[in-house]
């Protein structure tokens, strides 16, 4: 059967079921009295008996509890039957009769069913105490009304008809548990059809054990509760059944309205016993009553203290979770420091103290070196471990009074409280930089780290906590730019660089969209032909008061914002355009030159590199096999995304280039696994006389052509240079000697001649 058709089923068989008991009890009081109605009656029965067999096959786990009810149910349709027999053959009806068997078994079986639906479960003192509440309520009034009439001599009739209010006390004890339990076993609206089925039955049994058997078939009126009982068993099988159990929002101890009630009418119970044999002058005996107030005055005590006790417990518990709240909210999940919004708000306090006192306020930023390589090659879960270590080193190197928080990502803030001299401020941030270079064992290997430290003072509360912060990050930010593992001092100088920083980013801007800018192009000849295979795009700043500035003042400020991004495309767009115009003039001569342009690392994490790549060969017509982007070491290693955007850019069909090769942290066995297509020697390795250097300078050459590289020199500037690269097999070569950087509007263009620059007028 497919799951929507049983869910739909199981949807459905309560409804169906309470139609189809309507209507059967319709007919009940439709036909006459006598067998007909006692034949209705059994169909009652039966059809609960069949609807508690449904719900053991629907409900699976707890088929057993419901094969206890249907028996139950079965018993007390057996006994109906009985009686419907013997009305139908004009019988007189006896009592007790087997039929009263049937009927006391079917009470004990549902009573039992109703116990066994908690089978499984966590023991609930306070719905046990509940309950037993109730049922000594209950039973009290039971033994007036039944047991104390009889209490002087009982025959086999009279006992009968006591065993039917006891039974049904048990049938009640277990719906009030039913009803209690935290979480339910049962769906809600389950639980009160079958609990509306025992108060039903507990009337009827009441009415037939009082009369014991001697309403005659005109006055069994009571009859109906014993029918809305098996119809309360019924729907409330099925409906437990097909709903999954309903878990109370209030815990079982909270005395609700509905336990309230229960409590002070069982409380009355006595009282109001006592007051009704005053009335009626019924002398009753009152041991049972005095048991009953015993037993009362004991468990409902109980009953409260449970509620003040577990009130106390769950108070606490609030307590716990609000105090866990608000440190999660302060707090950083990895480390447990103090978080960002944290530490805002305790160097705001330490500011607001220091605009009282006149005190000083000390902040220290700690970034963490080369924490990208350890998340490359090691993983993040390593690198979530390193970060756990660090804090907890800096921390062992703190004073008391000191705060240390993590600012996010690989960044640390300590708050200096109190503020010590300027030498042990600086002897604290330089065992901050030695704790952290210490190796770090983690799982996936040894991971090693520095950290660069900026220090920022405000006397007074002179700035704000966001500006102090920015202090401390840029003074961290020079002593990374420095050489890393250092601390810095954010002082008057690094104030007046920054301002100068600043006033440069907006004349770069200025010069940008004023056409200030211009590229010079040298050429990269074939070292055996001479032959010009490439140029190289190198920017400069005509600058209208400062002249022509040199790229090394202006590109590293440009390298600090998205600046270096608008050059990029800049620099794409205008080499492309004049590669192509080149190509127009001599389309012989330039029909294979190749031309290269710088990318910078911010540049080539941008997500837009590879569209402003295809933009610019589209706009210009100039092939993707003719554009090579160059970039340098320290790239592959700084930026997580280059190795993925050097991946699409081959895709397009652009050639990498790797520049100053030998500089960095790449070694040569690494080359395999680079997705670049030539390799360019720094000129550092060329100027040198050293054999060794020159023989470095052979294997560089030998290993790029052992994975299929292409190989330039940079720097050549004499003819003894030029010889020793053809002697050890490098094809391609740059420098002074060769060419120097000239702007486009120099560099005369003859067909099939090529471009007018050499050794001679280089």
């Amino acid at each position: 059967m497919r799951d929507t058709e049983r869910w739909s089923m199981r949807h459905d068989a309560g409804r169906r079921y309470l139609l189809v008991a309507a209507v059967l009890i319709g007919g009940y009081w439709l036909v006459p009295g006598g067998a007909p109605r006692s034949v209705a009656q059994v169909a009652v029965s039966l059809s609960s008996a069949l609807a508690v067999l449904v719900a053991a096959w629907l409900d699976r786990p707890r088929r057993g509890t419901w094969l206890v009810f249907s028996l139950g149910s079965g018993l007390s349709a057996l006994a109906d039957g009985h009686a419907a027999w013997q009305a139908w053959h004009d019988v007189p009806m006896s009592y007790p009769s087997w039929a009263d068997a049937g009927w006391l078994g079917g009470n004990v079986a549902a009573a039992l069913a109703l116990v066994l639906l908690q089978r499984g479960r966590r023991i609930d003192a306070a719905g046990l105490l509940d309950t037993a509440v109730v049922t000594c309520g209950g039973g009290l009034v039971l033994w007036v009304a039944l047991f104390q009439p009889l209490q002087d001599g009982l025959d086999l009739a009279e006992t009968v008809g006591l065993l039917y209010p006891v039974t049904t006390i048990g049938m009640l004890a277990a719906a009030v548990w039913l009803i209690t339990s935290t979480p339910a076993p049962v769906e809600g609206w389950a639980t009160a059809a079958l609990t509306c089925g025992v108060l039903s039955g507990l009337v009827g049994n009441v009415v037939y054990g009082a009369s014991a058997g001697t309403l005659s078939p005109q006055h069994r009126w009571f009859e109906t509760f014993y029918l809305l009982m098996y119809v309360g068993w019924g729907y409330g099988a099925l409906r437990a059944a097909s709903v999954a159990a309903r878990r109370d929002t209030a815990p079982s101890w909270v005395v609700s309205p509905l336990r309230l009630v229960a409590m002070y009418g069982a409380l009355l119970v006595v009282p109001g016993v006592l007051m009704f044999d005053y009335v009626r002058d019924l002398n009753l005996n009152h041991l049972p009553i005095a048991i009953a107030s015993t037993l009362l005055s004991v468990l409902v005590p109980a009953r409260m203290w449970l509620s003040m006790r577990q009130l106390q417990v769950s108070t606490r518990q609030r307590d716990a979770y609000r105090d866990d709240l608000e440190h999660q909210a302060a707090h950083d999940s990895l480390t447990d420091l103090p978080n960002r919004a944290y530490i805002r708000e305790l160097l705001g306090a330490l500011m607001h103290r220091s605009r009282r006192s006149g005190s000083e306020v000390a902040l220290l930023f700690v970034d963490l070196d080369f924490f990208k390589r350890v998340n490359d090659q090691l993983g993040h879960a390593a690198g979530d471990e390193v970060l756990r270590v660090t804090a907890e080193r800096m921390k062992s190197v703190l004073r008391a009074g000191d705060v240390i928080g993590r600012q996010g990502g690989d960044e640390f803030v300590v708050l200096i409280d109190p503020v010590p001299s300027p030498a042990e401020l600086m002897d604290i941030a330089e065992r901050l930089v030695t704790a952290v270079s210490a190796p770090i064992m983690t799982v996936a290997g040894k991971a090693s780290v520095g950290a660069s430290v900026g220090v920022a003072l405000a006397r007074d509360g002179e700035v704000d906590p966001e500006k102090l912060l920015q202090d401390a990050d840029l003074a961290a930010y020079r002593a990374k730019s420095n050489g890393r593992g250092r601390v810095e001092i954010f002082d008057a100088a690094l104030r007046a660089e920054l301002d100068a920083r600043a006033r440069l980013e907006a004349e770069i801007r200025a010069g940008l969209a004023g056409g200030q800018f211009e590229l010079h192009y040298q050429p990269v000849m074939s070292v055996a032909t001479g032959r010009l295979r490439s140029y190289e795009a190198l920017i400069r700043w005509r600058h209208p008061e400062r002249g022509m500035v040199p790229p090394n003042d202006f590109i590293p400020t440009a390298e600090e914002s998205l600046l270096i991004c608008e050059i990029g495309r800049w620099v794409l767009d205008t080499a492309t355009r004049q590669l192509a115009a080149w190509t127009r003039q001599d389309p012989q001569g330039h029909g294979d030159v190749t031309m290269a342009v710088n990318i910078s690392a911010r540049h080539l994490a941008s997500r837009t590199l590879v569209d402003e790549v295809r933009q610019a060969l589209h706009e210009s017509g100039v092939p993707a096999s003719r554009l090579v982007l160059e970039i340098t070491e320290t790239v592959l290693l700084d930026e997580p995304t280059a190795d993925a955007h050097l991946g699409d850019l081959r895709a397009l069909g652009v050639a990498v280039s790797l520049d100053d090769f030998g500089t960095g942290y790449t070694s040569i066995g690494q080359l395999q696994k680079l997705q670049v297509d030539t390799l360019k020697i720094d000129q550092s390795f060329l100027r040198s006389q050293e054999p060794a250097t020159q023989a470095l300078v052979q294997l560089m050459v030998t290993a790029a052509h052992a994975f299929g590289l292409d190989v330039v020199a940079e720097g050549v500037e004499t003819q003894e240079q030029l010889d020793r690269l053809v002697a050890i097999g490098c094809e391609l070569a740059q420098g002074y000697y060769l060419g120097r950087p000239r702007p486009a509007r120099d560099i005369e263009i003859s067909p099939s001649a090529g471009p007018q620059v050499n050794a001679a007028n280089g």
